[in-house]
């Protein structure tokens, strides 16, 4: 399938993260609210009526899954139980694409309960690569891959980020989150430039985009999700820069922790990244 019929896909505008601090909120905003991303992890492994709830969010807003556990980065097979469950949860929202991190999270089987940084080298790219081609083929839509915040230099690496994650995607064929705060927090933390990164990546492949606010800790930032984004404003500038140059379809504003007792603050962060993305 060739990159232009594989991206050819639909604008679904700006969501939110699906919290259980949300819920009432969306349920009372649906018309201001685009579409909602769910973990997918929550919605698997578990009785079938967990996919039957996520079934019937889908039939209130659209629904892109977002995965924690697909582990590409990992150096062993895939899951293929995991990745069928997945497909299958896919499938039964009618997600238009699926996403994961470019990481791994998993040793010999055992969750690691984080998202690990990889090195960057042209071996550990192929290897993602041909993983996650083998899973995208399972999936039937796309697949996404995102951008992790990492707080220090990988050993061993001999590329860049933007070199290993331009070659993992054009590899597989397959499509990139690119999550803003985390590319912000990585080079402010590591002293490069955001947007040169941008400038070297893919941008036909960039389909969505993450947006949080993170933390000023002990002089260096940190990847919370627990501020609103303005809590470094300059990811707006990112947003605004990146949409002018990619065909962004979605973008979605994650709050994982702290939640504002009003949720016309999450509204006006919504309403912000439309402004933009529009």
């Amino acid at each position: 399938m060739s990159t232009k019929s594989r991206f050819d896909l639909p604008r679904i505008g700006v969501g939110l993260a699906y919290r259980p601090w949300f819920v009432r909120g969306i349920e009372q905003h649906r018309d201001r609210i685009d579409w909602i991303e769910i973990c997918a992890d929550h919605y698997i492994y578990r009785t079938e009526g967990r996919v039957a709830r996520a079934v019937e969010l889908s039939e209130r807003l659209p629904i892109a899954p977002h995965g924690l556990e697909l582990s590409i980065g990992t150096d062993a097979p895939l899951d293929m139980d995991y990745c069928r469950d997945i497909a299958q949860l896919a499938r039964a929202v009618r997600a238009p694409w699926y996403s994961d991190h470019l990481c791994f999270t998993q040793v010999s089987r055992i969750e690691l309960g984080q998202l690990t940084p990889i090195a960057f080298t042209e071996r550990t790219a192929s290897r993602c690569a041909a993983k996650a081609r083998q899973f995208q083929d399972m999936l039937g839509v796309p697949l996404l891959l995102e951008n992790i915040a990492y707080y220090m230099g990988i050993p061993g690496g001999a590329m860049t980020e933007a070199e290993f994650l331009s070659k993992v995607v054009n590899d597989a064929d397959c499509g990139i989150l690119l999550d803003l705060t985390n590319l912000y927090v990585n080079a402010r933390n590591l002293r490069y430039d955001p947007y040169e990164f941008i400038d070297q990546i893919p941008l036909e492949r960039v389909v969505q985009v993450h947006l949080a606010g993170g933390t000023y800790e002990d002089g260096m930032w940190v990847d919370t999700h627990d501020h609103p984004v303005d809590s470094h404003p300059e990811v707006w500038d990112l947003l605004d820069y990146l949409c002018r140059r990619a065909p962004v379809r979605g973008v979605l504003i994650e709050r994982d922790a702290n939640p504002p007792d009003d949720f016309g603050e999450m509204l006006a962060e919504v309403e912000h990244a439309r402004a933009i993305w529009a």
